[in-house]
Protein backbone atom coordinates (compact mmCIF):
# COMPACT_ATOMS: atom_id res chain seq x y z
CA UNK A 1 0.00 0.00 0.00
CA UNK A 2 1.41 3.29 -0.46
CA UNK A 3 2.15 6.12 1.95
CA UNK A 4 2.24 9.85 0.97
CA UNK A 5 4.39 11.43 4.14
CA UNK A 6 4.66 15.19 3.86
CA UNK A 7 8.20 17.11 3.77
CA UNK A 8 8.03 20.39 5.63
CA UNK A 9 9.74 22.73 3.45
CA UNK A 10 13.42 23.98 3.86
CA UNK A 11 13.18 27.33 3.76
CA UNK A 12 9.22 28.76 3.88
CA UNK A 13 8.68 26.48 7.22
CA UNK A 14 11.89 26.03 9.04
CA UNK A 15 13.63 29.41 7.89
CA UNK A 16 10.92 31.58 8.49
CA UNK A 17 10.01 30.23 12.26
CA UNK A 18 14.34 30.33 12.88
CA UNK A 19 13.80 33.57 11.86
CA UNK A 20 10.51 35.09 13.90
CA UNK A 21 12.03 33.39 16.76
CA UNK A 22 14.95 34.82 16.74
CA UNK A 23 13.49 38.22 16.22
CA UNK A 24 11.13 37.78 18.97
CA UNK A 25 13.88 36.84 20.93
CA UNK A 26 16.32 39.36 20.06
CA UNK A 27 13.92 42.12 20.73
CA UNK A 28 13.06 40.56 24.21
CA UNK A 29 16.61 40.13 25.54
CA UNK A 30 17.30 44.03 24.22
CA UNK A 31 14.50 45.10 26.59
CA UNK A 32 15.46 42.83 29.21
CA UNK A 33 18.59 44.38 29.23
CA UNK A 34 17.45 48.02 29.32
CA UNK A 35 15.36 46.52 32.45
CA UNK A 36 18.21 45.16 34.35
CA UNK A 37 20.74 48.02 33.61
CA UNK A 38 18.07 50.28 34.63
CA UNK A 39 17.56 48.46 37.70
CA UNK A 40 20.52 47.70 38.84
CA UNK A 41 21.41 51.59 38.74
CA UNK A 42 19.07 51.87 41.41
CA UNK A 43 16.83 53.43 39.07
CA UNK A 44 13.04 52.57 40.60
CA UNK A 45 10.24 54.70 38.07
CA UNK A 46 7.72 52.74 37.29
CA UNK A 47 8.59 53.31 33.67
CA UNK A 48 11.38 50.69 33.59
CA UNK A 49 8.85 48.17 34.24
CA UNK A 50 7.68 48.43 30.68
CA UNK A 51 10.83 47.01 29.76
CA UNK A 52 10.20 44.41 32.03
CA UNK A 53 6.65 43.52 30.63
CA UNK A 54 7.46 43.96 26.65
CA UNK A 55 10.58 41.73 27.01
CA UNK A 56 8.12 38.64 28.56
CA UNK A 57 5.58 39.67 25.90
CA UNK A 58 8.38 38.88 23.24
CA UNK A 59 9.83 35.82 24.82
CA UNK A 60 6.03 34.62 24.58
CA UNK A 61 6.01 35.41 21.11
CA UNK A 62 9.35 34.24 20.14
CA UNK A 63 8.33 30.45 21.46
CA UNK A 64 4.17 30.77 20.68
CA UNK A 65 4.62 31.92 16.46
CA UNK A 66 7.32 28.73 16.57
CA UNK A 67 4.48 26.59 17.82
CA UNK A 68 1.79 28.12 15.54
CA UNK A 69 3.56 27.56 12.45
CA UNK A 70 4.09 23.39 14.19
CA UNK A 71 0.44 23.60 14.52
CA UNK A 72 -0.80 25.30 11.32
CA UNK A 73 1.42 22.44 9.50
CA UNK A 74 1.76 19.13 11.15
CA UNK A 75 3.26 16.34 9.47
CA UNK A 76 0.62 14.68 7.07
CA UNK A 77 0.78 10.79 6.12
CA UNK A 78 -2.08 9.55 4.09
CA UNK A 79 -2.98 6.23 2.12
CA UNK A 80 -5.65 4.51 0.66
CA UNK A 81 -7.45 4.28 4.07
CA UNK A 82 -6.45 6.59 6.21
CA UNK A 83 -4.88 10.15 6.84
CA UNK A 84 -3.34 11.68 9.96
CA UNK A 85 -2.06 15.08 10.56
CA UNK A 86 0.68 14.79 13.79
CA UNK A 87 -1.24 12.52 16.25
CA UNK A 88 -5.09 12.68 14.89
CA UNK A 89 -5.95 10.11 12.63
CA UNK A 90 -9.37 10.32 9.80
CA UNK A 91 -10.85 7.44 8.07
CA UNK A 92 -11.24 8.42 4.85
CA UNK A 93 -15.11 7.15 5.32
CA UNK A 94 -15.43 9.71 7.33
CA UNK A 95 -14.72 12.30 4.40
CA UNK A 96 -17.07 15.19 3.92
CA UNK A 97 -15.41 17.32 1.39
CA UNK A 98 -12.03 18.26 -0.48
CA UNK A 99 -11.03 21.28 -1.96
CA UNK A 100 -7.73 20.62 -3.60
CA UNK A 101 -7.46 24.20 -4.45
CA UNK A 102 -8.21 27.43 -2.82
CA UNK A 103 -7.29 30.27 -0.43
CA UNK A 104 -7.61 29.91 3.20
CA UNK A 105 -6.55 31.17 6.27
CA UNK A 106 -3.86 30.97 8.01
CA UNK A 107 -3.61 32.38 11.84
CA UNK A 108 -0.55 33.70 13.08
CA UNK A 109 0.03 35.16 16.64
CA UNK A 110 -2.02 38.79 16.51
CA UNK A 111 -2.62 38.65 12.92
CA UNK A 112 -3.81 35.67 10.05
CA UNK A 113 -2.76 35.75 5.96
CA UNK A 114 -4.27 33.88 3.47
CA UNK A 115 -2.32 31.36 1.44
CA UNK A 116 -2.97 29.01 -0.73
CA UNK A 117 -3.97 25.41 0.64
CA UNK A 118 -6.29 22.27 -0.21
CA UNK A 119 -9.37 21.88 2.48
CA UNK A 120 -10.38 18.24 3.73
CA UNK A 121 -13.84 18.41 5.60
CA UNK A 122 -14.79 15.24 7.55
CA UNK A 123 -18.39 14.76 9.01
CA UNK A 124 -18.05 15.32 12.00
CA UNK A 125 -17.38 18.95 11.15
CA UNK A 126 -13.23 18.38 11.46
CA UNK A 127 -11.81 20.73 9.19
CA UNK A 128 -8.00 20.07 8.12
CA UNK A 129 -5.60 22.35 6.14
CA UNK A 130 -2.84 21.58 3.52
CA UNK A 131 -0.77 24.94 3.25
CA UNK A 132 1.26 24.83 -0.02
CA UNK A 133 4.21 26.61 0.79
CA UNK A 134 4.50 24.83 4.58
CA UNK A 135 5.40 21.54 2.65
CA UNK A 136 7.91 20.42 -0.10
CA UNK A 137 5.53 17.61 -1.56
CA UNK A 138 2.10 19.47 -1.25
CA UNK A 139 1.29 18.92 -4.86
CA UNK A 140 2.29 15.10 -4.40
CA UNK A 141 -0.37 15.18 -1.37
CA UNK A 142 -3.16 16.60 -3.37
CA UNK A 143 -2.03 14.65 -6.72
CA UNK A 144 -2.36 11.64 -4.40
CA UNK A 145 -6.16 13.08 -2.85
CA UNK A 146 -7.15 13.72 -6.79
CA UNK A 147 -6.26 10.59 -8.17
CA UNK A 148 -7.23 8.17 -5.06
CA UNK A 149 -9.82 9.36 -2.90
CA UNK A 150 -11.50 11.66 -5.27
CA UNK A 151 -11.08 9.48 -8.48
CA UNK A 152 -10.88 6.32 -6.66
CA UNK A 153 -7.43 5.30 -9.13
CA UNK A 154 -4.41 4.49 -9.10
CA UNK A 155 -1.79 6.67 -7.59
CA UNK A 156 0.57 8.51 -10.36
CA UNK A 157 2.50 11.47 -11.45
CA UNK A 158 1.35 13.61 -14.05
CA UNK A 159 4.49 14.59 -16.24
CA UNK A 160 4.92 17.43 -17.36
CA UNK A 161 7.54 17.71 -20.44
CA UNK A 162 10.13 20.59 -20.80
CA UNK A 163 9.26 23.54 -23.70
CA UNK A 164 12.27 24.18 -26.09
CA UNK A 165 12.27 27.78 -27.73
CA UNK A 166 11.62 25.93 -31.16
CA UNK A 167 8.02 24.91 -29.87
CA UNK A 168 7.29 28.46 -29.27
CA UNK A 169 9.06 30.07 -32.47
CA UNK A 170 5.53 30.40 -34.93
CA UNK A 171 3.27 31.28 -31.80
CA UNK A 172 1.60 34.80 -31.66
CA UNK A 173 1.82 36.23 -28.51
CA UNK A 174 0.03 38.94 -26.34
CA UNK A 175 2.27 40.69 -23.94
CA UNK A 176 0.94 42.23 -20.38
CA UNK A 177 4.06 44.23 -18.88
CA UNK A 178 3.09 47.84 -17.63
CA UNK A 179 5.69 50.03 -17.45
CA UNK A 180 8.50 49.43 -14.79
CA UNK A 181 9.66 53.42 -14.60
CA UNK A 182 5.94 53.98 -13.46
CA UNK A 183 5.73 51.57 -11.17
CA UNK A 184 5.35 52.83 -7.38
CA UNK A 185 7.08 50.28 -6.08
CA UNK A 186 10.09 50.95 -8.52
CA UNK A 187 9.71 54.89 -7.61
CA UNK A 188 9.41 54.13 -3.79
CA UNK A 189 12.78 52.27 -4.02
CA UNK A 190 14.74 54.39 -5.91
CA UNK A 191 13.48 57.63 -3.81
CA UNK A 192 14.32 56.01 -0.20
CA UNK A 193 17.72 55.15 -1.89
CA UNK A 194 18.21 58.14 -3.39
CA UNK A 195 17.14 60.23 -0.26
CA UNK A 196 19.79 58.35 1.58
CA UNK A 197 22.23 58.98 -0.86
CA UNK A 198 21.98 62.47 -0.73
CA UNK A 199 21.50 63.07 2.66
CA UNK A 200 25.07 61.61 3.17
CA UNK A 201 26.24 63.16 0.44
CA UNK A 202 24.83 67.01 1.47
CA UNK A 203 26.03 66.27 5.23
CA UNK A 204 29.54 65.46 4.03
CA UNK A 205 29.84 68.41 1.67
CA UNK A 206 28.57 70.87 3.70
CA UNK A 207 31.78 69.56 5.86
CA UNK A 208 33.98 70.67 3.08
CA UNK A 209 34.18 67.20 2.49
CA UNK A 210 34.06 64.60 -0.32
CA UNK A 211 32.43 61.28 1.03
CA UNK A 212 35.36 58.38 1.78
CA UNK A 213 35.38 55.23 -0.28
CA UNK A 214 33.87 52.93 2.31
CA UNK A 215 30.46 55.59 1.69
CA UNK A 216 30.26 54.54 -2.18
CA UNK A 217 31.14 51.04 -1.68
CA UNK A 218 27.95 51.08 1.25
CA UNK A 219 25.75 52.95 -0.81
CA UNK A 220 26.70 50.52 -3.74
CA UNK A 221 25.89 47.48 -1.05
CA UNK A 222 22.51 48.69 -0.47
CA UNK A 223 21.48 49.99 -3.82
CA UNK A 224 22.23 46.60 -5.34
CA UNK A 225 20.44 44.55 -2.59
CA UNK A 226 17.13 47.35 -3.45
CA UNK A 227 17.43 46.73 -7.17
CA UNK A 228 17.78 43.09 -6.39
CA UNK A 229 14.61 42.95 -4.28
CA UNK A 230 13.39 45.51 -6.94
CA UNK A 231 13.88 43.25 -9.94
CA UNK A 232 12.03 39.90 -8.20
CA UNK A 233 8.91 41.99 -8.20
CA UNK A 234 8.92 43.16 -11.76
CA UNK A 235 7.84 39.89 -13.34
CA UNK A 236 5.67 40.29 -16.75
CA UNK A 237 3.52 38.03 -19.06
CA UNK A 238 3.07 36.60 -22.89
CA UNK A 239 0.43 34.38 -23.66
CA UNK A 240 -0.89 32.84 -27.30
CA UNK A 241 -3.28 30.52 -27.53
CA UNK A 242 -1.23 27.36 -26.59
CA UNK A 243 1.60 28.67 -24.49
CA UNK A 244 2.01 30.74 -21.12
CA UNK A 245 5.39 32.48 -20.54
CA UNK A 246 7.10 34.64 -17.71
CA UNK A 247 9.46 37.26 -18.09
CA UNK A 248 11.51 39.45 -16.15
CA UNK A 249 11.82 43.18 -16.70
CA UNK A 250 15.59 43.23 -15.32
CA UNK A 251 16.94 39.59 -15.08
CA UNK A 252 15.73 39.53 -19.09
CA UNK A 253 17.39 35.73 -19.24
CA UNK A 254 14.89 34.23 -16.57
CA UNK A 255 12.20 32.79 -18.82
CA UNK A 256 9.08 30.15 -17.63
CA UNK A 257 7.57 28.51 -20.31
CA UNK A 258 4.22 26.81 -19.73
CA UNK A 259 2.02 24.64 -21.97
CA UNK A 260 -1.75 26.03 -21.43
CA UNK A 261 -2.97 22.30 -21.87
CA UNK A 262 -0.53 21.67 -18.66
CA UNK A 263 -1.97 24.13 -16.28
CA UNK A 264 -4.91 23.58 -14.01
CA UNK A 265 -5.55 27.40 -13.10
CA UNK A 266 -4.20 30.57 -12.53
CA UNK A 267 -4.72 33.09 -9.28
CA UNK A 268 -4.25 36.36 -9.33
CA UNK A 269 -3.53 37.62 -5.54
CA UNK A 270 -2.11 39.80 -3.05
CA UNK A 271 0.53 38.78 -0.15
CA UNK A 272 0.43 41.29 2.28
CA UNK A 273 2.02 44.60 1.29
CA UNK A 274 3.77 42.35 -1.62
CA UNK A 275 2.89 44.01 -5.00
CA UNK A 276 -0.42 41.92 -7.16
CA UNK A 277 1.08 38.18 -8.03
CA UNK A 278 0.04 36.03 -10.23
CA UNK A 279 0.28 32.23 -9.33
CA UNK A 280 0.63 29.50 -11.87
CA UNK A 281 -0.94 26.40 -10.70
CA UNK A 282 -0.25 23.20 -12.97
CA UNK A 283 -2.12 20.09 -13.61
CA UNK A 284 0.37 18.09 -10.89
CA UNK A 285 -0.48 20.81 -8.48
CA UNK A 286 3.14 22.59 -8.87
CA UNK A 287 2.75 25.88 -8.06
CA UNK A 288 4.56 28.80 -8.75
CA UNK A 289 4.23 32.54 -7.48
CA UNK A 290 5.09 35.61 -9.40
CA UNK A 291 5.14 39.07 -8.32
CA UNK A 292 4.46 41.22 -11.02
CA UNK A 293 4.50 45.29 -9.68
CA UNK A 294 4.25 46.95 -13.21
CA UNK A 295 1.06 45.16 -13.90
CA UNK A 296 -2.07 47.82 -13.91
CA UNK A 297 -5.32 46.85 -13.54
CA UNK A 298 -6.00 47.16 -17.13
CA UNK A 299 -3.41 45.10 -17.92
CA UNK A 300 -4.80 42.36 -15.39
CA UNK A 301 -7.97 42.65 -17.02
CA UNK A 302 -6.78 41.96 -20.53
CA UNK A 303 -4.91 39.21 -18.88
CA UNK A 304 -7.77 37.54 -17.14
CA UNK A 305 -9.76 38.04 -20.58
CA UNK A 306 -6.95 36.22 -22.80
CA UNK A 307 -6.44 33.49 -20.58
CA UNK A 308 -10.51 32.98 -20.31
CA UNK A 309 -10.59 32.56 -24.04
CA UNK A 310 -8.17 30.24 -24.07
CA UNK A 311 -10.61 28.20 -21.47
CA UNK A 312 -8.08 28.21 -18.32
CA UNK A 313 -9.52 29.20 -15.02
CA UNK A 314 -8.65 32.25 -13.46
CA UNK A 315 -9.29 32.91 -9.69
CA UNK A 316 -9.37 36.44 -8.95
Amino acid sequence: MITIISKRHKYKFYLTIIFAGLFFFALGIMLMSIFLLSFNSGERQPKIYGFLIFSLVFFYMAFYSIYKYYKNAPIISLDKQYISFGKQTFSWSDLQEIKLTGRFNFPHIIFSVMMEACLIQFKDGTIKYIFDDMYENSWEIKSFLKNVIIDKGQFKSLEIFEINEADIQYEEFNTFRGNPFTSLRVISLSGFFGSIFGSILFTELLKGKIPPLSVFVFLGIIGTFLALVCSYSMHYFKCSDNYFIVKNHNFIWKTKMYRLKDIKEIVFETQGKQPNCLRVITKDFKTKLYLACTLRDKNWLSLKDKLTQNKIKVRN
